[in-house]
């Protein structure tokens, strides 16, 4: 009977897609031993590439729409739409990996995109949205992305002290949502691998805003608007929002959806291990591969890669995590993998390493040296 070797990684980011990476690895496996059945998973944590994953696998249909990145440029978006359910995900439109990075400033970045495709999602007649958290360049706690939905069409100064010069006034934001066509009677499933709260060390500002391009003199002046808007809707959504577990999520658009009528939190990898029936192949697989781009703290919040490693371990199945990237202060006391293998040469730039050639190199290299 064959070894059966599951690989379901995560993008490494910039580089190469989720599906990219896992068949670099199954290639390298099956050079060195024809014999394996290997299974290879693109996963997402709701970031880059989700909306399209759930989609195709679900015989949806991608839709194509005009929208707004995060710093309100044209673009052209899609999003999928399954029956009457639609899937998004805000990487798509305000995607980090949507901008240069001397463009990246969470200050200034909107999450007004978002609201634009909700919006169009509901006119195509969606009554559920399953929105995938992860891979933005905000950190607004989605304050564009509610102006968007009310109907706001221009957005101005975001040092306001409320957001974006909305139409309505800071009283009656989530009375004006009510008003929406369609929007009640929607059902929202929040697509998100990370639990931090919307503030605090643990939020949305001091865990995720510095890829994101904030300094450190920026952050408490990014922490305290998050929590006068969190605090805001708490007190018009008769709600408690700031210190729920997943509203940090995607710059804080996790707090924002909150304020819906019918919403629920899901982990985006429990999607998609349901969707492809992962746990069940798990069962009889004699090694589990996962991974992401980068491996950090973050990955530890709830990432695809780390749910992925508790599945496996909670199965007693060793399971290994490649990254092009890991960091120097890293706890690996503290994760589920086996092992852990950075794939970029320790010489090798950052610049370099992401190279899409040179990445499928790097994790080619790396996986033909594991022994299966």
């Amino acid at each position: 009977m064959k070894k059966r070797i599951i690989i379901a990684t995560d993008s490494f980011k910039g580089s190469l897609s989720s599906t990219e990476v896992a068949e670099s690895v199954k290639e390298a496996l099956l050079a060195k031993n024809a014999d394996l059945e290997v299974l290879t998973y693109g996963i997402s944590d709701g970031g880059e590439g989700f909306a399209e994953m759930l989609t195709n696998a679900r015989g949806g249909k991608m839709v194509k729409m005009d929208a707004h990145d995060a710093l309100l440029h044209p673009i052209k978006a899609q999003y999928g739409m399954i029956d009457d359910c639609a899937v998004i995900d805000v990487a798509s439109t305000v995607g980090l990996t949507m901008l240069k990075p001397m463009e990246r400033n969470p200050w200034k970045a909107t999450s007004f995109g978002v609201g634009e495709m909700i919006l169009h999602a509901l006119k195509h007649g969606a009554r559920k949205i399953i929105i995938g958290l992860g891979g933005s360049a905000t950190n607004d706690a989605g304050r564009g992305m509610l102006e968007a939905m009310i109907g706001t069409k221009k957005v101005s100064d975001c040092m306001m002290e409320w957001p974006y010069g909305m139409r309505k006034t800071k009283n009656d934001l989530v009375e004006a949502l009510h008003e929406v066509k369609g929007l009640d009677d929607c059902e929202f499933v929040i697509a998100t691998d990370v639990d931090n709260p919307l503030c605090g060390p643990n939020g949305a500002t001091y865990m995720f805003s510095s890829q994101k391009g904030a300094s450190p003199a920026i952050k408490p002046r990014l922490e305290q608007r998050n929590r006068k808007f969190g605090k805001m809707l708490e007190q018009q959504s008769k709600r408690s929002i700031v210190e729920q577990p997943g509203a940090g999520a995607a710059g804080g658009i996790g707090a924002a959806l909150m304020t819906m009528k019918n919403w629920k939190i899901q982990r985006g990898i429990d999607l998609l291990m349901d969707l492809y029936d992962i746990r069940s192949n798990m069962k009889t697989a004699s090694m589990v591969i996962t991974g992401e781009g980068r491996i950090d703290q973050q990955t530890l919040c709830g990432k695809a890669a780390y749910g992925i490693g508790v599945t496996a371990k909670e199965m007693g199945i060793p399971c290994i995590a490649i990254c092009g990237q890991l960091s120097d202060d890293f706890d690996a006391t503290q994760a589920p993998w086996t092992k852990i293998i950075q794939v970029s040469p320790p010489n090798q730039t950052l610049l370099e390493s992401m190279k899409p050639d040179v990445a499928r190199e790097n994790i080619s290299k790396a996986a033909s040296e594991l022994t299966c």
